[in-house]
């Protein structure tokens, strides 16, 4: 998947349909100073929005995948280059908050500016993901989490990342975690 061309792309079809999103996922990290392969990209939109990025997804040529739910919307390009493209729908209080926290930072060496989760915001879709589907998720979203923690603690909302916690009953891992950092 070439990220580049498809990042640039698609931000500059969602400023025509006025889409707000938010970069999510592995490529977000890139703007957190912590890097690891990632095979998609990710976005946080709002509810609203689901039927014009679907619109542009389709006109991009993208197939809409069948495990997409009414949370997560997941689009797959037959031409590899193109890759894949996820969304998850921001619908209640938590993610809609996540995306009017959102700032701007650069991507790819500063080739592009795009609004990015903040990085306490990101252990919370990740903590979630890991209680979701924790045979799945924990060996890619707990390195991710230390990581960020390890970086970014003194700078992060801790009351709000130990609310992420404590939604999906993780406080004690959450404490596991910072006293393996001191």
């Amino acid at each position: 998947m070439n990220l580049k061309e498809v990042l640039k792309n698609l931000i500059q079809r969602f400023h025509e349909q006025k889409i707000d999103f938010v970069l999510s996922g592995g490529l977000s990290l890139s703007t957190m100073n912590i890097f690891r392969f990632t095979k998609d990209i990710d976005f946080l939109v709002h509810e609203e929005s689901k039927n014009a990025v679907d619109k542009v997804m389709i006109a991009l040529g993208y197939e809409k995948q069948a495990f997409s739910t009414d949370e997560i919307i997941s689009y797959l390009s037959p031409l590899k280059v193109f890759g894949q493209v996820d969304f998850l729908l921001a619908r209640r209080k938590y993610t809609r908050a996540m995306m009017q926290r959102a700032r701007k930072r650069a991507v790819f060496n500063g080739e592009f500016q795009v609004k990015t989760l903040r990085p306490e915001d990101l252990i919370g879709l990740k903590i979630q993901a890991i209680s979701n589907d924790p045979g799945n998720r924990y060996p890619v979203d707990a390195p991710d989490i230390h990581k960020l923690l390890a970086l970014h603690r003194d700078k992060m909302d801790m009351e709000l990342v130990r609310e992420y916690f404590r939604i999906f009953g993780k406080e004690n891992l959450l404490d596991a975690w910072l006293d393996n950092i001191k």
